[in-house]
């Protein structure tokens, strides 16, 4: 075959494989956009669905509540008989002031002819079709003035198009039958008064009853043919005649949620799919120039090399952690092996050092996770400069990592450890970053701490944990007594998720005294343990814990919810309920979505926001200053209050807090204790007054025992008090007889006079 001729039958076979490559990539482009366009529009369905639920709940609220309502004035009329209509007059006129959709209400009698009737004009139509056709009722509520059941009548319509019920309940039942309570409402005014204005600039309502749309009033005539996600059915009085409720997204609700990413992975789609068909084209006839290949040895030669070198790289990505170049867990398993078989009858000390980074998180947070590797890269550069040619250093995981040396005595290696802390200090420098890490250090000797591998590494970390709860930036050495430590951490960890399946932590509230008046201002949740063996853990002992071992998400969790559900039921016995103050953990804090879950309680609770407190310690705030004053931003913006917990012990100043949207700052008790008598203290405490008030900031004192004590608050002009001079924590039963009754320590304001 001559060249030319074979140059011509390769040029189809580059024009099929050509339109093979373009029809797949369309397709598979075409088949992406569907899937967008899908999952978008499922998640608008969700929110519609999710919004219909919230509905839901506030209709079944609604209707509930004036149920309950007709039933205790048919109840009334039983109590006190219906011989006086002036009284009945009077408390419908007020009934129906309170809802306005209301159109009628009345008496029968018990053959269902009227005895007193209140009306307004538009009811009149209403009405008189329910008179004309009471007797498709009659035997319903001749069942109903035996058992005391609702009857609904069907939708009724007036002249001017909108729609009415009427709600027939029994007075008295049995022998005691006297009559049926009539309350007839317009449907399209009731249904505006009980959906919340948040849910009708996002949702598009209609209802229908027997196929007839009696919601809204005049339907609009883009509703015939709009797109209804979502509903259900709501049966009032259990007929089998449902009302049904049909929701969709509105226009500008479904523009928040639309979004242009189908279109652009569309025209991005078939942009890139025209461009690969371009590239293989001319690849194909680039390769048809190519010369010819090398013979079947070299060919064979050069597979042999190849699978050489894959087997030695995969060797090393077995053992060798790919960002460092450093062995990895495996590598470093395998490594130490040799080291302790060597160090058996070797004289001298070895021992394995763990070596972690101090909020390495922070760094990858707020710098990004490259900085972060580039960190990591220089560390063994950094230990190198005081480590020699015969220790080994490896990465155990993440920024962590083991290093195992042998010197003379443990004072050379105790000496070597404080030798690794200096060398940090000298700072980092990384592309226009220069930045300071410190570095704790836990260290296991063998034989003493250990005799495996496994067992150096578990005491050198528990050692290093010793180290980082003493504050970082140090090392410690692994004892016996660590490994009972450890083992009480891992029970009390059990202990407390037991406690938490079982029911034993309580939520307890201790006041917050308004230091004019000494009125209640509000209560701090506290949470208490009682051990089911009896005695009560202290506070600081589990909470550090559940930090440690991470239970403090699920018990935060469980204090939210308690305490919200106690102040919403505060809320029914008086118009001011008390703030709540609530502690916030730093691994609550952390989490992506506290705020929103946090506002998903207080609509759960119905509780409103600028009731909540939320308390913050100094130490938790500067952790990553970025993040923190987002997430103080957005709870802010709710609506709830900042408050700074333990000030003056951490690290801020009352000038650095002004960049945080801060409400109220705590003083710490530890300058409360002694104010009475150490003047450093009474500076201190009259500084932070004077200035959180010249920065528009309340002020809250902890721990107030003494009337000296309330004394010089007063005169500091600090706000707010709390401690054992006015109460103790108190369950929630106590709380709210507070409310309800005199405050025992109303009696101090005589002090104050």
């Amino acid at each position: 075959m001559s060249m030319d001729h074979a140059a011509f039958s390769r040029a189809p076979l580059a024009i099929v494989l050509t339109a093979v490559m373009l029809a797949t990539t369309l397709l598979s482009t075409a088949l992406f956009h569907r899937s967008l366009v899908q999952n978008q529009e499922d998640t608008i369905n969700r929110q519609v669905r999710q919004l219909a639920d919230y509905v839901r709940v506030d209709l079944l609220d609604g209707v509930g509540n004036q149920i309950r309502s007709q039933q205790r004035m048919a109840a009334r009329l039983v109590y006190h008989g219906l011989e006086e209509a002036s009284s009945w007059q009077r408390e419908v006129t007020l009934f129906k002031q309170h809802h306005n959709y209301y159109l009628a209400m009345g008496v029968l009698w018990p053959d269902l002819s009227t005895r007193w009737i209140s009306q307004d004009g538009d009811a009149k139509a209403s009405l008189e079709w329910l008179t004309a056709s009471i007797d498709q009722y009659r035997a319903a509520l001749r069942d109903a003035s035996v058992t005391g059941a609702l009857v609904v009548s069907r939708p009724v319509v007036l002249p001017n198009g909108r729609f009415t019920l009427t709600f027939y309940h029994p007075i008295g039942i049995g022998d005691a039958h006297q009559g049926f309570l009539l309350a007839t409402f317009s449907v399209p005014d009731a249904v505006d008064s009980m959906i919340s204005d948040m849910f009708r600039d996002e949702l598009k309502l209609r209802v229908r009853a027997r196929g007839e749309i009696i919601y809204p009033h005049p339907q609009p005539i883009s509703f015939e043919h709009y797109d209804w996600q979502a509903g259900f059915s709501i049966d009032l009085d259990g007929d089998g005649e449902a009302f049904d409720f049909e929701f969709g997204l509105s226009e500008d609700a479904r523009l928040q949620y639309a979004s242009a990413l189908p279109q652009v992975a569309l025209i991005g789609g078939i942009a890139l799919s025209l461009l690969l068909a371009t590239i293989t084209f001319l690849a194909i006839n680039a390769a048809r120039h190519a010369k010819v290949l090398a013979s079947s040895n070299q060919r064979l030669e050069e597979e042999v090399r190849e699978r050489e070198l894959a087997e030695q790289e995969m060797e090393f990505l077995v053992t060798h952690d790919p960002l460092t170049g450093l062995p990895n867990r495996t590598g470093s398993t395998r490594y130490l092996e040799r080291i302790l078989a060597d160090s058996r009858n070797k004289p001298g000390q070895m021992a394995l050092v763990f070596f972690d980074l101090d909020q390495f998180k922070d760094i990858n947070d707020s710098l990004g996770h490259q900085l972060g590797d580039q960190l990591l890269c220089q560390i063994p550069k950094r230990l190198a400069g005081v480590l020699n040619d015969r220790d080994f250093i490896g990465r155990h995981g993440g920024d962590e990592f083991l290093i195992a040396v042998h010197r003379p005595t443990r004072e050379d290696i105790e000496q070597l450890a404080v030798n690794i802390l200096r060398s940090l200090d000298r700072g980092f420098a990384i592309d226009d970053n220069r930045f300071f890490v410190s570095a704790s250090l836990g260290i296991a000797y063998y034989p003493e701490s250990g005799e495996t591998v496994s067992d150096l590494i578990q005491n050198a970390d528990t050692a290093l944990f010793k180290a980082k709860n003493a504050g970082r930036n140090q090392f410690a050495v692994f004892t016996r007594e660590m490994f009972s430590q450890a083992q009480h951490r891992l029970h009390l960890s059990r202990d407390i998720r037991h406690a938490l399946d079982a029911d034993q932590f309580k939520v307890v509230y201790q006041p917050i005294v308004n230091l004019n008046d000494l009125s209640m201002a509000g209560v701090e949740a506290l949470l208490r343990w009682q051990h089911e063996k009896g005695y009560l853990v202290p506070p600081q002992e589990f909470i550090r814990v559940a930090e440690e071992t991470g239970v403090i998400d699920r018990l935060g969790q469980f204090v939210l919810e308690r305490s919200l559900s106690d102040l919403a039921q505060w809320k029914q016995l008086t118009p001011t309920p008390p703030a709540l103050a609530v502690n916030v953990s730093g691994s609550q804090v952390r989490q992506d979505h506290f705020a929103e879950d946090l506002s998903l309680l207080l609509h759960k609770y119905r509780i409103d926001p600028g009731l909540v407190h939320i308390e913050i310690t100094e130490e938790i705030l500067i952790e990553n200053l970025m993040r923190n004053r987002r997430l103080l931003k957005k709870l802010n913006d709710i609506g709830m209050r900042i408050v700074v917990d333990d000030f003056g012990v951490g690290y801020s100043s009352l000038a650095y807090l002004k960049n945080f949207p801060i409400s109220v700052v705590k003083i710490d008790r530890s300058f409360v204790k002694d104010l009475a008598c150490d003047r450093e203290d009474q500076a201190i405490t009259r500084t932070i007054c004077s200035l959180a008030e010249d920065l528009g900031m309340q002020t809250v004192a902890e721990g107030v025992e003494k009337q000296e004590q309330l004394a010089l608050l007063r005169g500091f002009r600090c706000q707010f008090a709390q401690g054992f001079l006015f109460s103790q924590p108190l369950p929630a039963e106590q709380i709210a007889e507070l409310l309800a009754g005199q405050l025992p320590w109303q009696k101090l304001i005589d002090e104050k006079n």
